[in-house]
């Protein structure tokens, strides 16, 4: 539900009755912060020093290339200072590294995002979040609707349709919450206001040229091999506004409600696919239930005046909506509603799901911990018995040497002929390069 969170008066003789408003839409016990702490404050987490725990870690990787998924997911749990991001960030980055990657918990994601968040860590989180193949890390449903209620509340409208593309990208539609927050994110991106882009000068605006055409040089490069040209249209997209585009495509298809087929055509309409944009738009003005919002046509219009190549295509759109009736309530308005109608459906279930997932994170935790404890213990009692079997071997032979002398001597004697096959191998070569004589170059006859 949308609130208030706090309502201060403006200091000002101008404006008395002046509130300043900060709104956002998750409540409180949506984030449950009392069930995380409690999560958080085990006897296993609450025994780690931070300091000296990274230092061993770190060594371990340097010596042998080996870290723990369970040892990264203590140290992004245990983490209670801002000053130790850092070093998560690194250990993250170093079981990317290793062949544990595929072993990382669940709880090192949500916790990773949380300490991120409560920090105030907001844009270097979305960057790793840009990069999985250095650090792997995903969000979740509850996290992502998190981050995204924390983004729209800041105004940090272009962070938030980033990670709104993300989620887009793994094509994971499930939550209702995440949908609507996603849609409101790409919808402010697309309808703020941006630069003009470059290249769309007009002909006045352009530097008079001197008549004489500049010399362009060549640079060559020697490459191994070409690749063919591909892109997919999906993960190769790096435009964040095509992808704010898709995004609000593909997340409204799942309904066919007045509002998401308004959002369609304005996905479609900033992601460039103009074929398609025109059959929705045919399609949605012969329904006779279907009423076009005035946003929608305005934001063709922008459009249309920027993109030559496309103007002709987005007349025929506007010219079919112009028979549709229009609606008079504004479209961020109704996705507010939407927001709020979803987060009244979803959010009591989505308490008590993360509360579970707390429990079995902990409970995984404790028994991984047990397992880890009883290999290394193994592992230590195999070495242990290796060195045993070692020295019993050399009293052995101190014992038995004097019955066991023959067969020692013959030992020594193929040792022996071993090393003497070796530098003789190597004097025939210091041999051969002393009795080499160069060519003799003569002079070339004229």
């Amino acid at each position: 539900m949308l609130r208030n969170l706090r309502k201060i008066p403006a200091i000002t003789n101008a404006l008395p009755s002046a509130y300043i408003q900060r709104q956002t839409f998750l409540t409180n016990d949506y984030k449950c912060t009392e069930a995380w702490n409690s999560q958080t404050s085990t006897p296993i987490l609450n025994k780690v020093n931070l300091n000296d725990f990274y230092h061993v870690l770190d060594q371990n990787f340097l010596s042998k290339g080996v870290i723990s998924a369970l040892d990264v997911d203590i140290f992004a749990n245990a983490l209670n200072e801002p000053v130790y991001l850092e070093e998560l960030k690194d250990l993250l980055h170093k079981l990317r590294l290793s062949a544990e990657t595929g072993s990382m918990l669940e709880s090192t994601h949500h916790a990773t995002v949380r300490n991120y968040i409560e920090f105030d860590h907001i844009e270097e989180l979305v960057d790793i979040l840009q990069d999985p193949l250095n650090f792997g890390l995903f969000l979740d449903d509850f996290t992502a609707n998190i981050l995204l209620d924390k983004l729209i509340v800041s105004e940090k409208y272009e962070l938030a349709t980033k990670v709104a593309s993300m989620i887009m990208l793994q094509e994971d539609f499930s939550n209702d919450i995440t949908c609507a927050l996603c849609q409101y994110a790409s919808y402010k991106y697309i309808t703020a206001p941006r630069a003009v882009p470059k290249g769309s000068e007009t002909v006045s605006d352009a530097p008079a040229s001197s008549g004489k055409p500049k010399k362009v040089e060549e640079i060559k490069i020697r490459v191994k091999f070409l690749r063919n040209p591909y892109f997919d249209d999906h993960f190769d997209i790096k435009d964040t506004l095509l992808l704010s585009g898709k995004t609000l495509a593909w997340i409204s298809e799942r309904c066919n409600d007045n509002l998401n087929n308004n959002l369609q055509i304005l996905g479609w309409l900033m992601y460039k696919k103009y074929e398609k944009l025109f059959a929705y738009c045919e399609k949605f003005a012969k329904s006779p239930s279907f009423k076009v919002y005035n946003e929608v046509i305005e934001q063709m219009k922008i459009e249309s005046n920027m993109k030559s190549e496309a103007t002709e295509m987005l007349g025929k759109c506007i010219s079919a909506l112009g028979k549709v009736q229009t609606t008079e309530l504004p479209l961020e308005k109704s996705l507010m509603i939407t927001i709020e109608n979803a987060i009244n459906k979803v959010q009591n279930i989505d308490i008590s799901k993360q509360k579970q997932l707390f429990k079995s994170w902990a409970q995984v935790r404790e028994e991984k911990l047990e397992e880890q404890t009883k290999r290394l213990d193994r592992a230590k009692r195999m070495e242990l018995i290796q060195e045993k079997q070692k020295e019993l071997n050399k009293q052995e032979q101190k014992l038995w040497f004097f019955e066991n002398e023959d067969t020692i001597d013959l030992q020594i004697e193929e040792k022996e002929q071993l090393e003497d096959k070796s530098t003789d191998k190597k004097s025939t070569s210091m041999k051969a390069d002393e009795d080499y004589i160069p060519p003799e170059i003569l002079p070339q006859k004229k």
